[in-house]
């Protein structure tokens, strides 16, 4: 198993309850998606994200699926102009 973990700053303002509903409901439109959850930070650190999106998938080529699939696409189109800062690990579970 794949794990997709990005860690994301946003600017001021940025809307992250709805990025969480958005990505989150990626797994009922994409089926490769084993689990996908959202983390939106609680502010204990000073230097932390603002949130974060962990996805597992089987392999290599489902994360590829996930990563050109047109709803995902969609909905990094209306999170971008929103973010500061990404940041990607990808390790095997």
């Amino acid at each position: 198993m794949i794990r997709h973990v990005v860690l994301f700053k946003t600017k001021e303002g940025a809307p992250l309850p709805l990025f969480k509903e958005k990505i989150e409901n990626l797994k009922h439109k994409i089926p490769e998606i084993l689990n996908i959850n959202v983390g939106l930070d609680i502010k204990f650190d000073p230097n932390s994200s603002d949130f974060c999106v962990i996805t597992d998938v089987k392999n290599i080529k489902d994360l590829e699926i996930y990563a050109n699939h047109p709803d995902h696409l969609e909905v990094i189109s209306f999170i971008k102009p929103y973010i500061t800062e990404r940041k990607v690990v990808d390790f095997k579970v």
